[in-house]
Formats: structure tokens, sequence, C-alpha cells
């Protein structure tokens, strides 16, 4: 499924860097939130949304239409 393919492979569809800052948290149909570990990163996001879509369809077969970004909150 979608769901075991972006949980699974995420790491291989966004790559280490990406996946070192950012996890998927869920996935509710084509809808997926993620968080990330610096607002940087969610900046980042907006930059790279289209070839993560790419990358979670091509790996995944998630079709992602909306990107939810979170920042982690400190512990």
């Amino acid at each position: 499924t979608a769901m075991g393919g972006v949980f699974g492979r995420w790491v291989e569809a966004v790559g280490d860097l990406v996946a070192a800052h950012v996890q998927p948290v869920k996935l509710d149909g084509s809808h997926l939130v993620v968080e990330v570990d610096d607002p940087a990163w969610a900046t980042q996001l907006k930059f790279l949304e289209c070839d993560l879509r790419a990358r979670l369809l091509e790996v995944a077969g998630a079709r992602i239409e909306q990107f939810d970004v979170r920042v982690r909150r400190s512990r």
C-alpha cells in the first residue's frame, strides 16, 4: 500500500540528507504530514516539494497532493 511504501521506503524515496531532518508522521489519502527538526527545513521543503512528490510516486506508489509541514518541538 502507499502508506507502507511512504513510511517503509522513506529514506530511499527522499534520500539520506532529507530523511535525517524530515520524517513522515501521517498519511491520509493524498495528504502527507511530515515533521522537520528545524524551521529551515520547513522552508527547504517548499523548494523540494515537486521532486519529493515525484520520488514518492516512483518509489512508494504514493500520489501526494498536499504536504503539511510541522516543526518538531524541542524536548
